[in-house]
């Protein structure tokens, strides 16, 4: 998730039984919505218990869930819980935290009720990022994610779940789980334990899908649009070479025989607080703002990028904290830079080896995130704390996993070629940990530097310790110079420029100015604070063409061309547009945190750079 933030489902059971358990003691959660009879935003939930052996017994909706790194609390949204033994008669229920419910004499407990209102409308003081949330619009959208509406008995994790769907004549599924049954009307899926529950979204709308096929694997896109400005099929289209490329860098097999790109494109609702997207074994799904789909789908495949590749890490490799995650108490990996750092760095370097970017382009993105992460968050803070404490005490320095942990890959990245002469990278280190540890073992916490010390080299356990584990800052000017990329922490250079002020846009999507240390371009121009951006040269700008925009006139214009940019200031009561104009002229500008080619490569930084840019096959050094 920018947020990007923030894991499984498998095989399905082929039927209910639901005769036998009338007879034997039920032995899993079946639960039944009815999403054509939402009412005020909240749906009703039904629960048919399995069978309870203990006197009491704690009811628990989910307080954090795998990869969201923050405290949800999905159990502040139920409303009016309420337990039945098998007469019918009300059980007693002690609302015993915002996430659990005490139930007493459970041993005869036969069914449980309650409401539940949707996290992204709700007034609630809480926050849940809005991929990891529910919404329930009427005849139009539902989306689901199920630890926002399916609850578990303490110590009863490990059940199956049989979960029913009425839903709208009509509307669609989209979910990596197959369904056991399917209709116009209805959906009924199964889910082997709480694990697999949570680890499977469904949006249900009237359908916009496609589908590619990418080996075996079936990957599907679905999407909700209400202003239909982008198309499942258009997705598709630009999805297929970024998974062909995901194939052949993972080895030339997907992991998964299915998977669901899930994509609900906000332009109908308030706008929401945050956006992003939500990894998942078999799936994800992405809450986005709605535009244009020919100026944003570069974006959308930089985020689906970094959510499928999640199924590498956490989902095959990870620790005990993520295999037996706890959802009621916050117990974090210290592997963060594992987890998120270097799938953000598999999703750009992965384009840049398929050939999808260009190597200039992906030095760009190098030195954008070292930008970022120097500038704004603590470039000396041990990488393990923050994670074991990304929902906590370093909450606010969370973002940089998506920085600075990709940089932490991209320097392991050429240690690792530089040390093994080109033959063993980073995506070789990931393989032998997935055979070492797989979907169904896990490793601890403390251990992992020494296994992946023998797995590979002493140096790349001292490399760990030192700039992952340690709080020292990463001299990337010396593992870029294995591959004769130079990093600069800075440097002038004259440049157009457009005055020196800050854009950005506002909540209803204007570029408004900020003026700060106006240059000679902009004392020129005349600049006001808070005057909005209209056009330049004659060009409508918005949110979605500002980048290209600026970026085309910095590569056409010569020195002495007009530069003319209209602007809405206000007068008074009114805003009247205004025009300000001068000649295009260079500036001197300092540039921070450059990376570039080395023009005058050795021979062998230059072969270990066709290696670790996808240019040239393995060779030795």
């Amino acid at each position: 998730m920018n947020l990007r933030p923030g894991n499984r489902v498998i095989a399905l059971m082929s039927c209910l039984c639901l005769a036998s358990s009338l007879t034997i003691a039920q032995s899993s959660y079946k639960y039944s919505v009815d999403l054509t009879a939402i009412k005020d935003d909240q749906l009703t939930i039904n629960l048919a218990c399995p069978a309870v052996t203990t006197q009491d017994i704690i009811f628990y909706l989910p307080k954090i869930v795998p990869g969201t790194y923050m405290n949800s609390n999905y159990g502040k949204y139920v409303h009016d819980l309420k337990a039945f033994n098998k007469g019918g008669k009300e059980l007693s229920v002690k609302h015993s935290d915002d996430n659990a419910w005490t139930i007493k004499n459970a041993k005869g407990i036969s069914r449980i009720t309650y409401r539940v209102e949707d996290t992204w409308d709700s007034d609630i003081d809480n926050m849940v990022y809005t991929m990891c949330g529910t919404s329930f619009e009427a005849n139009k959208n539902f989306v689901i994610n199920t630890c926002g509406l399916f609850g578990y008995f303490d110590g009863m994790k490990q059940l199956p779940y049989d979960l029913s769907f009425n839903k709208p004549a009509g509307f669609y599924a989209a979910t990596g789980m197959k369904a056991v049954s399917s209709t116009a009307t209805n959906d009924i899926f199964h889910c082997e334990n709480t694990d697999r529950l949570y680890d499977s979204p469904i949006m249900f709308s009237l359908p916009d899908t496609a589908t590619v096929k990418v080996g075996n694997t079936d990957i599907l896109i679905a999407i909700y649009t209400p202003h239909k400005m982008a198309t499942a099929k258009f997705i598709a289209a630009h999805m297929e070479k970024f998974l062909l490329g995901a194939r052949d860098y993972l080895g030339g097999k997907l992991p998964v025989d299915k998977y669901a790109f899930i994509f609900y494109f906000n332009g109908e609702q308030k706008k929401l607080s945050t956006s992003g997207a939500w990894e998942h074994s078999y799936s994800s799904f992405y809450s986005i703002g709605e535009g244009p789909q020919e100026q944003l789908i570069d974006r959308w495949i930089d985020i689906s990028a970094h959510e499928f590749f999640h199924i590498v890490t956490p989902l095959t490799i990870s620790s005990k904290e993520v295999k037996e995650f706890n959802f009621n108490e916050t117990h974090l990996s210290k592997h963060l830079w594992l987890y998120e750092g270097s799938t953000e760095y598999y999703a750009h370097h992965m384009q840049v080896w398929a050939g999808l970017h260009t190597p200039e382009e992906y030095l760009e993105t190098l030195a954008q995130e070292i930008n970022y992460s120097r500038s704004y968050f603590n470039d000396s803070l041990s990488f393990t704390e923050l994670s074991t404490e990304s929902a906590g005490k370093w909450k606010e320095q969370y973002g940089n996993v998506y920085m600075k942990g990709a940089l932490i890959g991209a320097c392991l990245d050429l240690y690792l070629l530089k040390l093994s002469h080109g033959r063993y990278a980073f995506r070789d280190l990931k393989h032998d940990l997935g055979v070492k540890y797989g979907v169904d073992k896990y490793f601890l916490d403390d251990e992992l530097f020494d296994e992946i010390g023998k797995l590979t080299y002493p140096e790349i356990k001292d490399f760990l310790v030192k700039y992952v584990q340690g709080g020292t800052p990463i001299p990337y000017e010396k593992f870029f110079d294995f591959a004769g990329v130079d990093y600069l922490p800075s440097e002038t250079v004259r440049q157009f420029s457009l005055g020196g002020v800050f854009l950005a846009p506002d909540s209803a999507g204007r570029i408004m100015i900020t003026v700060k240390d106006l240059n000679e371009v902009g004392k020129k121009l005349g600049y006001q604070n808070g005057d909005e951006f209209v056009s330049l040269n004659g060009q409508a700008i918005s949110a979605t063409n500002l980048d290209e925009a600026i970026n085309n006139f910095y590569s056409t214009a010569k020195e002495g061309d007009k530069l003319t940019i209209v602007v809405r200031r206000k007068k008074g009561n009114s805003v009247e547009p205004i025009t300000l104009t001068t000649t295009a002229m260079k500036v001197d500008k300092v540039m921070k945190h450059v990376v570039r080619m080395n023009e005058h490569p050795t021979e062998e930084q230059l072969k270990l750079r066709n290696i670790w840019l996808g240019l040239a096959g393995r060779a030795q050094l």
